[in-house]
C-alpha cells in the first residue's frame, strides 16, 4: 500500500472533489482516479460514491479514513526519528581476510570508534571465495580481501590496487645475503615456511610452481601470516607475503627482500559490497578509512 495513495485517499476525501485535490497535490485528474482506484483494488472495498459531481465516502471509506489518519502520522514520525538520530548505532559487519585484519583492520578500529562510538564492529574472516559468498548472502555489510581482480554487475567496487608479493628471509639467512636474484629451481632447495595451500596471495607461487614442475615442501604451514613471519624473522626459512604484511618488518630490517626472476603477481587488493546493499554512514566510514589507509601507503 503506498503512501502516496493513501495521501490522495485523504486530500480527496477532505475537498470531497478530485478536480481540487488533483490540482492541490499537483497531478491530473486522470492520475487521482487511478491512485484511487489502486487503493479501492487492495483494500478490497469502494472508498467514494460518485453520483454526478458528488463525491461522498462510504462506509468502508469512513471507517478507512481515521485508520489513514494514523497511517500518515506513523510515517512521519518514523522519518522524524530517522532525521533526528543524533550518532549512528548498530552492529557493522566487516568481511576480509586474517592478514588484513591483522595488519590494517585492526589498525583502523580505533580512528573508526572515535567516528562512531555507538558501532559495534564485527570482523569476520575468511577465503576470497567465502568472503564473495557471505556479501551474496548479506551476512557482511562489505568486503576487503586479497585476490585476482573480481568483478560482478551485482557489486559496487570502491577499491581494486595492484598489491605486492614479495620473498623474504631473515638478514641473516644465505638467501638475503645473495647479490644476484634467486632462480626458482634452486628456491626450491632452501626451507620455507607458508601460509595455508589456497591462500591468495600464496596461488601465484603455486602457478609457477606447476608451471615449472616443481613441488614446495615447506616445514611450517600455517594460516596466520603473524606467524609466518614471525618464523622468517627467526630464520626457519623464506617465505612469500603480500607487502601490506611484509612491509613493516621489511622497514625495521627484521626481513629482506630478494628477487626471484620467474615469478609475477597479479593480486589486487579489492573492497566491495553488493549493490542492493544500503550504505549507512559507518559502513561509509569504515570503507573510507581503508581507502585513505591504502592510499596512504603507496
Amino acid at each position: 500500500m503506498e503512501l502516496r495513495n493513501i495521501t490522495t485517499f485523504l486530500r480527496v476525501a477532505e475537498l470531497q472533489n478530485f478536480t481540487h485535490a488533483a490540482q492541490e497535490l499537483g497531478y491530473s485528474q486522470s492520475a487521482v482516479t487511478v491512485q484511487i482506484r489502486q487503493l479501492e483494488a487492495e483494500l478490497g472495498v469502494p472508498l467514494f460514491e460518485r453520483i454526478g459531481r458528488s463525491v461522498s465516502l462510504t462506509a468502508p471509506g469512513q471507517a478507512f479514513l481515521q485508520q489513514a489518519g494514523e497511517v500518515m502520522k506513523a510515517a512521519e514520525r518514523a522519518k522524524n526519528i530517522v532525521r533526528t538520530a543524533p550518532e549512528p548505532e548498530g552492529t557493522l559487519r566487516i568481511g576480509t581476510m586474517e592478514s588484513l585484519s591483522a595488519s590494517v583492520i585492526s589498525h583502523l578500529i580505533t580512528d573508526f570508534h572515535r567516528q562512531f562510538p555507538l558501532v559495534k564492529a564485527v570482523v569476520v574472516t575468511s577465503t576470497a571465495d567465502g568472503l564473495l559468498e557471505m556479501m551474496r548472502r548479506n551476512d557482511v555489510d562489505f568486503i576487503y580481501f586479497v585476490d585476482e581482480k573480481q568483478y560482478s554487475p551485482d557489486w559496487e567496487i570502491l577499491l581494486c590496487k595492484p598489491e605486492e608479493t614479495v620473498f623474504v628471509a631473515a638478514p641473516q639467512s644465505q638467501l638475503a645475503s645473495r647479490k644476484e636474484p634467486v632462480p626458482l629451481r634452486e628456491l626450491m632447495t632452501y626451507p620455507c615456511v607458508l601460509t595455508e595451500a589456497g591462500e591468495s596471495y600464496r596461488i601465484p607461487f603455486e602457478r609457477l610452481l606447476a608451471e615449472h614442475e616443481l613441488v614446495v615442501t615447506p616445514i611450517l604451514e600455517i594460516g596466520s601470516t603473524e606467524i609466518v613471519a614471525r618464523m622468517v624473522r627467526e630464520n626457519l626459512g623464506y617465505s612469500v607475503l603480500p607487502m601490506y604484511v611484509a612491509a613493516e618488518y621489511l622497514a625495521r630490517g627484521e626481513l629482506v627482500s630478494f628477487p626471484v626472476p620467474e615469478f609475477c603477481s597479479n593480486m589486487f587488493q579489492q573492497v566491495m559490497y553488493h549493490r542492493n546493499k544500503w550504505v549507512t554512514p559507518q559502513m561509509k566510514g569504515f570503507m573510507q578509512l581503508i581507502i585513505d589507509h591504502v592510499s596512504a601507503s603507496v
